[in-house]
């Protein structure tokens, strides 16, 4: 039961920090290629699953984090695609 409280809290934290990157990767640094935030992305949940957790679980680190990032590529990427629509129904 121990294991899966700690679990969870470094998966929350890992995915917390991974998305934060990633949104300010995407909004700040538009020319950044997708692939490469995420291939970043998975590359600090590997490092931080081998830091803090057992690495036998470090594929699974890798997936998450690419999905959080991917996630939130994405996120960013609809508001600046909305922001251009409310700006051409405007005027």
């Amino acid at each position: 039961m121990e294991f899966v409280l700690i679990f969870s809290v470094h998966f929350i934290i890992m995915g917390s920090a991974v998305m934060l990157l990633s949104v300010i990767i995407g909004f700040f640094a538009k020319r950044v290629p997708v692939m490469v935030t995420i291939l970043f992305s998975i590359i600090i949940g590997v490092l931080y699953t081998n830091e803090f957790l057992t690495s036998d679980i470090a594929w699974f680190a890798a997936v998450f984090s690419g999905a959080v990032s991917a996630l939130a590529i994405m996120l960013v990427k609809v508001g600046f695609y909305a922001g251009k629509k409310a700006d051409k129904v405007n005027g």
